[in-house]
Protein backbone atom coordinates (compact mmCIF):
# COMPACT_ATOMS: atom_id res chain seq x y z
CA UNK A 1 0.00 0.00 0.00
CA UNK A 2 1.51 3.56 -0.77
CA UNK A 3 0.54 5.96 1.38
CA UNK A 4 -0.47 9.72 -0.24
CA UNK A 5 -0.62 12.50 2.29
CA UNK A 6 -0.78 11.42 5.70
CA UNK A 7 -1.65 14.62 7.20
CA UNK A 8 -5.34 14.80 5.97
CA UNK A 9 -6.65 12.00 8.19
CA UNK A 10 -5.68 8.83 10.54
CA UNK A 11 -6.97 5.92 9.69
CA UNK A 12 -10.38 4.36 11.71
CA UNK A 13 -7.43 1.90 13.41
CA UNK A 14 -6.11 4.94 14.55
CA UNK A 15 -9.27 6.73 15.55
CA UNK A 16 -10.53 3.07 17.67
CA UNK A 17 -13.11 3.11 15.61
CA UNK A 18 -12.71 -0.30 13.44
CA UNK A 19 -14.54 -3.61 15.15
CA UNK A 20 -13.95 -7.05 14.72
CA UNK A 21 -15.67 -8.42 11.38
CA UNK A 22 -19.61 -10.11 12.17
CA UNK A 23 -20.39 -13.66 11.09
CA UNK A 24 -23.17 -12.70 8.32
CA UNK A 25 -23.17 -13.90 5.07
CA UNK A 26 -24.42 -11.42 1.99
CA UNK A 27 -25.72 -12.08 -1.30
CA UNK A 28 -25.70 -8.72 -3.15
CA UNK A 29 -27.64 -8.86 -6.65
CA UNK A 30 -26.96 -5.88 -8.34
CA UNK A 31 -28.95 -4.93 -11.75
CA UNK A 32 -28.86 -1.78 -14.22
CA UNK A 33 -32.54 -0.67 -15.50
CA UNK A 34 -32.51 2.79 -15.95
CA UNK A 35 -30.06 5.77 -15.35
CA UNK A 36 -30.67 7.20 -11.43
CA UNK A 37 -31.30 10.99 -11.50
CA UNK A 38 -31.29 12.92 -8.32
CA UNK A 39 -34.50 14.55 -9.31
CA UNK A 40 -36.25 11.13 -11.24
CA UNK A 41 -38.01 9.05 -10.22
CA UNK A 42 -38.07 5.42 -10.71
CA UNK A 43 -40.31 4.47 -14.03
CA UNK A 44 -43.45 2.50 -13.50
CA UNK A 45 -42.16 -0.83 -15.25
CA UNK A 46 -39.13 -0.15 -11.99
CA UNK A 47 -42.05 -0.04 -9.24
CA UNK A 48 -43.70 -3.25 -10.76
CA UNK A 49 -40.62 -5.13 -9.96
CA UNK A 50 -39.73 -3.68 -7.05
CA UNK A 51 -43.41 -4.44 -5.77
CA UNK A 52 -42.67 -8.17 -7.25
CA UNK A 53 -39.48 -7.75 -5.45
CA UNK A 54 -40.79 -7.43 -2.11
CA UNK A 55 -43.02 -10.37 -1.87
CA UNK A 56 -40.24 -12.57 -2.71
CA UNK A 57 -37.85 -11.27 -0.36
CA UNK A 58 -40.43 -11.66 2.69
CA UNK A 59 -41.46 -15.32 1.34
CA UNK A 60 -37.39 -15.89 1.12
CA UNK A 61 -37.28 -14.64 4.92
CA UNK A 62 -40.26 -16.72 6.10
CA UNK A 63 -38.92 -19.66 3.93
CA UNK A 64 -35.12 -20.47 5.80
CA UNK A 65 -34.67 -19.03 9.50
CA UNK A 66 -31.25 -18.39 7.87
CA UNK A 67 -31.90 -15.23 6.59
CA UNK A 68 -32.36 -12.32 8.73
CA UNK A 69 -33.09 -9.54 5.84
CA UNK A 70 -33.59 -9.20 2.29
CA UNK A 71 -33.75 -5.30 1.61
CA UNK A 72 -34.15 -3.65 -2.19
CA UNK A 73 -32.52 -0.52 -2.82
CA UNK A 74 -32.95 1.47 -5.40
CA UNK A 75 -30.22 4.49 -6.71
CA UNK A 76 -30.73 8.40 -6.27
CA UNK A 77 -27.10 9.07 -7.59
CA UNK A 78 -24.39 8.12 -9.03
CA UNK A 79 -21.39 10.72 -8.27
CA UNK A 80 -18.73 10.94 -11.16
CA UNK A 81 -15.84 9.53 -8.74
CA UNK A 82 -12.34 9.35 -9.69
CA UNK A 83 -11.64 10.77 -13.62
CA UNK A 84 -7.87 8.72 -12.94
CA UNK A 85 -9.08 5.91 -11.93
CA UNK A 86 -11.56 5.73 -15.51
CA UNK A 87 -7.78 6.48 -17.57
CA UNK A 88 -6.07 3.52 -15.37
CA UNK A 89 -8.62 1.61 -16.74
CA UNK A 90 -8.59 2.85 -20.77
CA UNK A 91 -4.91 3.13 -20.42
CA UNK A 92 -4.23 -0.70 -19.29
CA UNK A 93 -6.87 -1.82 -21.25
CA UNK A 94 -8.85 -3.92 -18.26
CA UNK A 95 -11.71 -5.98 -19.26
CA UNK A 96 -14.42 -4.80 -16.08
CA UNK A 97 -17.78 -3.86 -15.93
CA UNK A 98 -17.69 -0.01 -14.50
CA UNK A 99 -20.76 -0.28 -11.98
CA UNK A 100 -23.46 1.64 -13.16
CA UNK A 101 -26.08 -0.47 -11.03
CA UNK A 102 -29.37 1.48 -9.43
CA UNK A 103 -31.25 -1.57 -7.75
CA UNK A 104 -29.74 -3.58 -5.94
CA UNK A 105 -31.25 -6.63 -3.81
CA UNK A 106 -29.27 -7.43 -0.52
CA UNK A 107 -29.81 -10.58 1.08
CA UNK A 108 -28.25 -11.19 4.83
CA UNK A 109 -27.42 -14.66 6.39
CA UNK A 110 -26.81 -15.23 9.90
CA UNK A 111 -23.95 -17.23 9.19
CA UNK A 112 -21.63 -17.11 6.07
CA UNK A 113 -21.95 -20.92 5.67
CA UNK A 114 -25.86 -20.06 5.06
CA UNK A 115 -25.64 -18.61 1.97
CA UNK A 116 -25.35 -22.57 -0.08
CA UNK A 117 -28.26 -23.68 1.51
CA UNK A 118 -29.90 -19.91 0.66
CA UNK A 119 -28.82 -20.06 -3.02
CA UNK A 120 -31.03 -22.76 -3.87
CA UNK A 121 -34.00 -22.41 -2.36
CA UNK A 122 -36.81 -21.33 -5.15
CA UNK A 123 -37.69 -17.87 -3.74
CA UNK A 124 -34.18 -17.11 -4.16
CA UNK A 125 -34.07 -18.66 -7.49
CA UNK A 126 -36.97 -16.66 -8.53
CA UNK A 127 -35.73 -13.22 -7.54
CA UNK A 128 -32.27 -13.78 -9.33
CA UNK A 129 -34.27 -15.02 -12.16
CA UNK A 130 -36.60 -11.73 -12.51
CA UNK A 131 -33.51 -9.42 -11.79
CA UNK A 132 -31.82 -11.14 -15.49
CA UNK A 133 -35.22 -10.74 -17.24
CA UNK A 134 -35.95 -7.25 -16.68
CA UNK A 135 -32.20 -5.75 -16.58
CA UNK A 136 -29.93 -4.81 -18.88
CA UNK A 137 -27.03 -5.94 -16.84
CA UNK A 138 -26.50 -8.15 -13.98
CA UNK A 139 -24.33 -8.88 -11.28
CA UNK A 140 -24.25 -11.44 -8.47
CA UNK A 141 -21.79 -11.45 -5.41
CA UNK A 142 -21.68 -14.14 -2.33
CA UNK A 143 -19.27 -11.93 0.68
CA UNK A 144 -18.51 -11.71 4.22
CA UNK A 145 -17.55 -8.69 6.58
CA UNK A 146 -13.71 -8.63 6.47
CA UNK A 147 -13.69 -6.09 9.15
CA UNK A 148 -16.22 -2.97 9.85
CA UNK A 149 -16.85 0.25 11.46
CA UNK A 150 -20.41 -0.33 12.88
CA UNK A 151 -23.44 -2.22 11.67
CA UNK A 152 -25.33 -0.28 8.92
CA UNK A 153 -28.96 0.43 10.20
CA UNK A 154 -31.66 -0.97 7.45
CA UNK A 155 -34.89 -0.70 9.58
CA UNK A 156 -35.13 2.81 8.88
CA UNK A 157 -34.39 5.46 5.65
CA UNK A 158 -31.72 6.93 5.09
CA UNK A 159 -28.92 7.57 2.01
CA UNK A 160 -27.06 4.03 1.72
CA UNK A 161 -23.85 3.43 -0.19
CA UNK A 162 -22.43 0.58 -2.23
CA UNK A 163 -19.02 1.70 -3.07
CA UNK A 164 -17.79 -1.11 -5.73
CA UNK A 165 -13.85 -1.57 -5.94
CA UNK A 166 -11.80 -2.66 -8.35
CA UNK A 167 -8.82 -3.60 -7.89
CA UNK A 168 -5.66 -6.58 -8.61
CA UNK A 169 -4.76 -6.87 -4.77
CA UNK A 170 -7.60 -7.86 -2.11
CA UNK A 171 -5.55 -6.83 0.78
CA UNK A 172 -4.46 -4.04 -0.43
CA UNK A 173 -8.12 -2.61 -1.27
CA UNK A 174 -8.83 -3.37 2.03
CA UNK A 175 -5.94 -1.50 3.88
CA UNK A 176 -6.94 1.60 1.65
CA UNK A 177 -10.75 1.32 2.88
CA UNK A 178 -9.86 1.25 6.31
CA UNK A 179 -6.90 4.06 5.78
CA UNK A 180 -9.64 6.44 4.04
CA UNK A 181 -12.29 5.86 6.09
CA UNK A 182 -10.91 8.04 8.39
CA UNK A 183 -11.64 11.06 6.27
CA UNK A 184 -15.24 10.15 6.11
CA UNK A 185 -15.48 9.50 9.76
CA UNK A 186 -13.92 12.54 10.61
CA UNK A 187 -15.20 15.20 7.70
CA UNK A 188 -18.46 13.33 7.17
CA UNK A 189 -19.78 12.33 10.16
CA UNK A 190 -19.50 8.53 9.19
CA UNK A 191 -20.41 6.59 11.59
CA UNK A 192 -21.24 3.16 10.41
CA UNK A 193 -19.52 0.92 7.25
CA UNK A 194 -19.61 -2.82 6.56
CA UNK A 195 -17.61 -3.75 3.79
CA UNK A 196 -18.73 -6.76 1.52
CA UNK A 197 -15.74 -8.90 0.43
CA UNK A 198 -16.73 -11.22 -2.39
CA UNK A 199 -16.39 -15.23 -2.31
CA UNK A 200 -16.80 -16.05 -5.58
CA UNK A 201 -14.11 -15.87 -7.96
CA UNK A 202 -16.04 -14.22 -10.96
CA UNK A 203 -17.16 -11.22 -9.01
CA UNK A 204 -15.95 -8.15 -11.02
CA UNK A 205 -15.16 -6.44 -7.82
CA UNK A 206 -12.63 -6.64 -5.12
CA UNK A 207 -14.68 -5.03 -2.17
CA UNK A 208 -17.75 -3.23 -1.94
CA UNK A 209 -18.25 -0.74 0.75
CA UNK A 210 -21.43 -0.68 2.55
CA UNK A 211 -22.57 2.27 5.04
CA UNK A 212 -25.36 5.00 5.30
CA UNK A 213 -25.69 8.62 6.43
CA UNK A 214 -29.46 9.99 7.88
CA UNK A 215 -30.05 12.29 5.08
CA UNK A 216 -28.96 13.63 1.30
CA UNK A 217 -27.46 16.86 3.06
CA UNK A 218 -24.73 14.95 5.49
CA UNK A 219 -23.11 13.58 2.54
CA UNK A 220 -24.11 15.47 -0.83
CA UNK A 221 -22.31 18.78 0.11
CA UNK A 222 -18.90 16.77 1.17
CA UNK A 223 -19.04 15.43 -2.30
CA UNK A 224 -19.72 18.51 -4.09
CA UNK A 225 -17.48 20.74 -1.75
CA UNK A 226 -14.84 18.23 -1.94
CA UNK A 227 -14.45 17.55 -5.43
CA UNK A 228 -14.51 21.19 -6.13
CA UNK A 229 -11.56 21.44 -3.39
CA UNK A 230 -13.13 23.71 -1.54
CA UNK A 231 -13.47 20.92 1.35
CA UNK A 232 -9.72 19.44 1.72
CA UNK A 233 -8.74 15.47 1.46
CA UNK A 234 -11.34 14.26 -0.85
CA UNK A 235 -9.54 14.62 -3.71
CA UNK A 236 -5.67 14.88 -2.55
CA UNK A 237 -6.36 12.06 0.01
CA UNK A 238 -9.11 9.84 -0.46
CA UNK A 239 -9.08 9.63 -4.38
CA UNK A 240 -5.10 10.46 -4.62
CA UNK A 241 -4.48 7.01 -2.47
CA UNK A 242 -7.05 5.13 -4.57
CA UNK A 243 -5.46 5.53 -7.57
CA UNK A 244 -1.97 5.41 -6.32
CA UNK A 245 -2.15 2.10 -5.22
CA UNK A 246 -4.25 1.36 -8.80
CA UNK A 247 -7.79 1.03 -7.12
CA UNK A 248 -10.58 2.20 -8.88
CA UNK A 249 -13.93 3.31 -6.54
CA UNK A 250 -17.22 3.19 -8.28
CA UNK A 251 -19.95 4.66 -5.71
CA UNK A 252 -23.52 5.13 -5.80
CA UNK A 253 -25.98 6.31 -3.24
CA UNK A 254 -29.02 4.80 -2.86
CA UNK A 255 -32.85 4.77 -0.72
CA UNK A 256 -34.63 1.67 0.30
CA UNK A 257 -37.17 0.78 -1.38
CA UNK A 258 -39.92 0.21 1.16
Amino acid sequence: MKIVNPHFATSIHEQGMIMPPNKFGYIQLAVEIEKPFILKRDSRTKKVLIEKLRDLCSALIAQNANVQRADIFTAIIIPPGAGEGRKFIKQNKINFHIAEFDLVVLIECNIVEAIDSVKKLNEYKVIEDLLKSNSNYFHKTFAMNPSRIAEVDKEKQGIFLFNYFYSKNTQTVLDVWEYTAGWWTAKANLTNSTPLLPLNDDSQYSLINHCRWDHLFDVIPTLILGRLGIKPGLNNFVLKNFTENNIVAMPILYKLAF
